[in-house]
């Protein structure tokens, strides 16, 4: 954006000065090229300097009138939309300090130049100084209103408090900051990125929001790159940056060294829950950025900041299934089985998740949502079949979880649950597995031969594609080609006992 405002500067001085240039030469050659003294009124009549003057003092003053008013408007009225800190983001700018500065003194250098003649004194340089600083005036006035307005744009403050905090966390990697005023700052920083997040969700400006939420994402992949380097005394937790956690909460985020992912995804989750009452379409921007971010810490080798983050995921999986927000527990089990699928070579980590996806299943059905635990199991029955491909020990024990989760209650047989071990069963016998296939058989005893062969014959003719328009659009029953004479093998023998 500097650059921008830059390029238009010189564009208008270039401008400028073709249009006055040639205006000047063309009335010199019309007039016979006259020289330097019959062109002036130094010694002449002096009366003359100053009322060349006063109409320069009088452009200075509409230009800073209309400054201090665009800037009086615009800058609150936008900071009470966005951010309180829009105003203190405004004030630090170099630009704006120095477009402002500028102004104010060659205002107050006109006065000055126009007090100063004499009746036989003539500042000759000074008043050349004074005209020619009121026409950069006017040439600096209309690309700094476009910096302005493109300065209030929420998007470029999210770029600006994204680039900041990186800048910061750069200084304290040199050791050119002291770490407890960078925490400070950095903090005050990423609070903001969150509110711009939730007033935007507020405003339904959706687009904002997403932006922010994606400013935090890379906040945290560029945070990984400088953290081996961070200093000792960096990851010691200041406890006003975390008013009502324990001492336990905050001794174990100094351990474990991840008091700015904490601070990240704490304004992660705070958008995510406003979206559920404003937004509901916005959710998954969140959800997705939270997998993304996992993916990367994994990749990073970050363990704890890897837990963190399926903590997160688990606060998402409660929130939304307290709100009885359907849609949002469908896109987070979605997202959730996403990561298990990156995780076949973290089998502590796919036990755990298992044991969420049951534990937040049963929570669903105690709210009522009893398509939610359905969902379940197709996402966790997803997660289990790649444990088996990539020979992850903790493939068997996700298959526990997903047989232990319910397909009937009562004499109320829950269908999608049913297909959704179907599916699994023909699984194990397209990789040979009849051990584990013998299992889901189990399981399903309690299933007649004719609801078995229902649920076969609606797998073996689903479409790929849902029939309605969802973030998935994948239908949850769709059997590749491939794979169906397995699952038939699989209903057969189901039917045959």
């Amino acid at each position: 954006m500097r650059g921008l405002f830059l390029r238009s500067l010189i564009f208008a001085f270039v401008a400028f000065a073709l249009l006055f240039g040639g205006e000047f030469f063309i009335e010199w050659h019309r007039a016979g090229y006259p020289g330097l003294g019959d062109m002036s009124w130094a010694g002449n009549n002096n009366a003359k300097l100053v009322d060349v003057l006063s109409p320069m003092a009088r452009a200075y003053n509409n230009v800073l009138a209309m400054l201090i008013a665009t800037i009086g408007l615009a800058i609150p009225l936008t900071a009470n939309m966005h951010t309180p800190k829009l105003i203190e983001l405004f004030l630090r700018d170099r630009i704006n300090r120095w477009v402002l500065a500028f102004m104010a003194t060659g205002a107050a250098h006109t006065l000055w130049v126009a007090y100063i003649i004499g009746p036989k004194f003539a500042p000759t340089w000074a008043i050349s100084l004074s005209v020619f600083a009121a026409i950069a005036g006017w040439a600096i006035l209309i690309p700094y209103f476009f910096y302005v307005v493109r300065f209030l744009d929420p998007s470029r403050v999210v770029v600006r408090l994204r680039d900041d905090t990186m800048r910061i966390v750069e200084k304290v990697v040199a050791r050119k900051i002291e770490v407890n005023d960078a925490q400070h700052m950095v903090a005050q920083r990423i609070g903001q990125i969150g509110t711009i997040i939730i007033k935007s969700l507020e405003r339904d400006d959706r687009d904002v929001a997403r932006e922010a939420v994606w400013a935090l994402k890379v906040l945290l992949d560029h945070y990984e790159r400088q953290k081996v380097r961070m200093p000792k005394e960096w990851h010691e937790v200041d406890r006003g940056d975390f008013i009502g956690f324990s001492d336990e909460a905050l001794e174990m985020l100094t351990e474990n060294k991840t008091w700015y992912e904490m601070k990240c995804l704490q304004q992660l989750e705070l958008g995510f829950v406003r979206a559920l009452t404003e937004t509901p379409d916005t959710v998954s921007s969140f959800s997705d950025a939270l997998r993304v971010m996992a993916t990367n810490a994994n990749m990073h080798h970050q363990d704890h900041t890897l837990r963190l983050m399926i903590r997160f995921f688990n606060n998402f999986l409660r929130e939304a299934i307290k709100m009885r927000n359907l849609r949002s527990v469908y896109d987070v089990f979605h997202q959730y089985r996403r990561l298990g699928r990156e995780l076949t070579e973290r089998p502590d980590l796919l036990r755990e998740i298992g044991k969420h996806f049951t534990y937040y299943a049963g929570m669903a059905r105690i709210y009522g949502l009893v398509f939610a635990p359905q969902l379940a199991v197709f996402d966790l029955g997803f997660v289990a079949r790649r444990a088996y491909e990539a020979n992850c020990s903790a493939a068997p024990d996700l298959l526990r979880d997903v047989l232990a989760l319910p397909h009937r209650t009562g004499d109320d047989l829950h269908k999608m649950a049913v297909k959704a071990k179907l599916i699994l069963g023909g699984f194990f016998l397209e990789i040979k597995r009849e051990a584990e296939a013998e299992q889901v058989r189990v399981n399903l005893a309690d299933v007649t031969a004719a609801e078995i062969a229902r649920a076969a014959s609606e797998l073996l003719a689903s479409d790929r594609s849902f029939f309605e328009v969802t973030d998935r659009q994948l239908n949850l029953e769709y059997v590749p080609p491939e794979r169906r004479e397995p699952l038939q093998r699989f209903c057969d023998s189901m039917k045959a006992a």
